[in-house]
């Protein structure tokens, strides 16, 4: 669903490995708008609290995940709230092994950041050009 206050630009990145030169990719993040984030964080904190009222059925186990789901819930409104930028669909290719591949990224887009190549499992730094 298309929202007015959400903005998405590509960014590219260099990833640094053990040895060789640094390869390109990029990422495409997401920044949200402050009532765009509450409304991100309200949506979380009512989907977990209703999972929470629906767990109230179940015997016994009500009496930890209840309380589970209320807490995370909270936690989700929290993160929601203070997350400004949103990584998403980063792609690059490994300088040690030279596989292009998708990238997992921290869900909060920060850079300098760590990555791990899928297919040869080594360290990867990215980075901004």
């Amino acid at each position: 669903m298309p929202v007015a206050s959400q903005t998405t630009r590509v960014q590219s990145i260099l990833l640094n490995g053990y040895h060789g030169e640094p390869t390109r990719g990029s990422v495409t993040i997401h920044e949200f708008d402050r009532g765009y984030r509450i409304r991100r964080a309200v949506a979380g904190l009512g989907k977990w609290w209703g999972v929470g009222l629906l767990t109230v059925l179940i015997p016994v186990a009500h009496f930890v995940l209840v309380p589970s789901f209320i807490a995370y819930g909270l936690w989700q409104f929290v993160q929601r709230l203070g997350t400004k930028e949103l990584a998403a669909d980063a792609r690059g290719t490994c300088p040690d092994c030279g596989v292009e591949q998708t990238l997992e990224l921290a869900p909060r887009w920060r850079a300098p950041q760590l990555v791990t190549c899928r297919h040869c499992h080594r360290g990867l730094r990215l980075t901004l050009p």
